[in-house]
């Protein structure tokens, strides 16, 4: 059994407040024997009612009682005949023994349960619908890690079908500035035009700048993209977008964000030839 629809169908509620048939009441008391979640459950309903019927108990007016019970005990009968009123005749009543305080309380108490029940409902479909939020708050970062992880898995089985392929060359670019020991690393099939860059030796670029790639061929510099800023110093490795053939070197500078058309000389961090 799944208890927890089991309580939120509202049958306890329906138990404790007599609303439930003779069968379908034995059922329910034989699953609050067998299972201890229900029991638990069915006394803390119990006692949340009890608390507010015990909290908003409301006392009959003063008198009320009294005046109720003469009226339905006493009558007056008038003789029509010759328009006198005949005497008072009392009827005779059978002994009557005046209901205890607790039949008018529990009127107000049964009243009040209903209110509390309310209550309770309503609190458990505030709490249901918390639930969900947090529900759905959990599968959305599930399915974020899950898309995130299929794409570090792709990228995996990209750079491993990339460093299997024998026609793949591995040129390290040093450092241009001495004293800043900095270093990159490409991987070029020419055959193919694949290109694949790591910068995990370069610091993180100041805000508004950004390396880009540059490859040289017959002595110019070919500009090969930008790349992305989260690079700097992490074992990631990116595939160039464009496709390259030919070329002698490989240079990594420092430009404005965006990219620059040609490199700014004085800002080429390293390069390494082919």
């Amino acid at each position: 059994m799944n208890t927890s629809e089991y309580i939120g169908s509202g049958i306890l509620e329906a138990y404790i407040l007599g609303a439930l048939s003779r069968k379908e009441a034995q059922q329910v008391e034989a699953d609050i024997a067998k299972y201890p979640d229900l029991a638990q459950e069915l006394a803390d309903i119990e006692a949340t009612m009890f608390d507010f019927a015990t909290r908003h108990s409301v006392e009959p007016p003063p008198g009320a009682n009294e005046k109720i019970w003469a009226a339905l005990q006493f009558g007056s009968s008038a003789n029509s005949d010759g328009g006198r009123v005949g005497p008072k005749v009392i009827p005779f009543q059978p002994e009557y023994r005046k209901p205890g305080r607790w039949k008018f309380a529990a009127v107000w108490i049964a009243l009040a349960g209903s209110m509390a029940l309310n209550a309770a409902m309503w609190m458990r479909g505030q709490n249901n619908k918390r639930d969900m939020l947090a529900l759905n708050g959990k599968v959305y970062i599930l399915e974020h890690d899950q898309k995130e992880l299929a794409g570090l898995v792709s990228k995996y089985k990209e750079n491993k079908a990339m460093m299997a392929d024998t026609g793949m060359q591995t040129i390290v670019m040093h450092t241009m500035l001495p004293g800043h020991p900095m270093a990159a690393t490409l991987y070029w099939s020419k055959q193919k035009g694949h290109a694949y860059v790591s910068i995990d030796g370069l610091p993180t670029p100041p805000k508004g700048m950004q390396y880009q790639l540059w490859v040289m061929q017959n002595g110019k510099p070919v500009d090969m993209g930008v790349l992305p800023n989260e690079m700097a110093n992490t074992p990631g490795m990116q595939k160039i977008d464009r496709t390259v053939t030919d070329g002698q070197a490989f240079a990594i500078s420092l430009e404005k964000e965006g990219g620059s058309p040609t490199p700014t000389m004085q800002n080429i961090y390293v390069m390494g030839k082919v």
